[in-house]
């Protein structure tokens, strides 16, 4: 085993990755019984931001920066995204949150072609429409509402919409690459993932946010309980893990395309965490719709990482 492991280090540290990301969507689908999916993410990200001054204090990369306004997307891109997925954790399964993320390399791929003319080729083409039909068994939009066994159609906007801002968020990266460092790219993503919380329980109080229809932008802040406290801190520890687990997948990876491809495993231990959770077993049409937008991504991300 130790010499499997050994051999495929990239692999491993990749599957551990998964399993601590899995967890952290555990931790804020259990939190959300008590606070809202922005205080989650608030909490969640705001340990991020000591982690990753930690990590910007150790560097010895600099750059000279620019595009600050491109960074400054980035954040506000990949935040919002945040939002929706969080929200999408607490109020649908866990693997239906975490499938409906899945969604993004769909979306870099067709952004490269109509906004980068990048051209695509056929088998990019096929992984785009088994992922779309993915989607569409997923949310079923021609189901009458007495027989429909997918999302309803908030959230499945929702965790679509999530799906496209993270791909917008990472197609920046592919620019800002040149001028940041990855720490200070993840860092500006971080700090705006913990100002824009705080900025929407603050709104909250001044909005009615229900009426609006926008309890997954606007939530206010609720004192934790001792027991979410302990929670909290849980969750924040594992997203710092996952951080290092990734790092390493990548760093050590003979071949980036195939870690790419087993960080699809989160959807699959997602799935199974969910379960024991108590999330309801989902119907056959909603996981052949999750296995489509998984084996729909993995030719994405396999064909773009060779």
């Amino acid at each position: 085993m130790r010499k499997l492991i050994k051999h495929n280090l990239g692999i491993y540290f990749m599957l551990l990755a998964c399993l601590d990301f899995t967890l952290m969507g555990a931790c804020a689908k259990i939190l959300s019984k008590e606070m809202s999916s922005i205080e989650i993410m608030f909490f969640r990200n705001i340990i991020g931001v000591v982690f990753l001054l930690w990590l910007l204090k150790r560097s010895k990369v600099h750059k000279e920066g620019g595009h600050f306004w491109l960074l400054v997307f980035r954040g506000v891109a990949g935040t919002l995204s945040l939002y929706m997925f969080f929200y999408n954790i607490s109020n649908i399964t866990l693997g239906g949150a975490f499938a409906f993320q899945k969604t993004a390399p769909i979306f870099i791929t067709l952004i490269a072609f109509f906004v980068f003319k990048e051209s695509i080729g056929k088998k990019a083409w096929m992984g785009i429409f088994i992922a779309f039909l993915g989607m569409l068994l997923i949310t079923q939009p021609w189901a009458d509402k007495a027989y429909h066994s997918g999302f309803d159609l908030k959230n499945s906007i929702i965790g679509i919409t999530s799906g496209f801002l993270a791909a917008l968020a990472l197609t920046s990266v592919r620019k800002l690459r040149k001028s940041y460092t990855t720490e200070q790219i993840a860092f500006s993503f971080i700090f705006l993932g913990t100002l824009m919380p705080l900025l929407s329980m603050i709104g909250a109080k001044f909005f009615n946010f229900h009426s609006l229809h926008m309890d997954f932008i606007l939530a206010p802040f609720i004192m934790p309980s001792l027991k979410s406290w302990i929670i909290i801190l849980i969750m924040g520890i594992l997203g710092t893990i996952y951080q290092i687990h990734v790092t390493k997948a990548y760093g050590i990876a003979k071949q980036a395309g195939i870690v790419a491809g087993v960080s699809y495993f989160d959807v699959i231990f997602s799935l199974i965490v969910g379960l024991i959770l108590g999330d309801n077993l989902p119907s056959a049409m909603v996981f052949l719709g999750i296995i489509g937008i998984i084996c729909g991504g993995l030719i994405l991300v396999v064909k773009g990482k060779k």
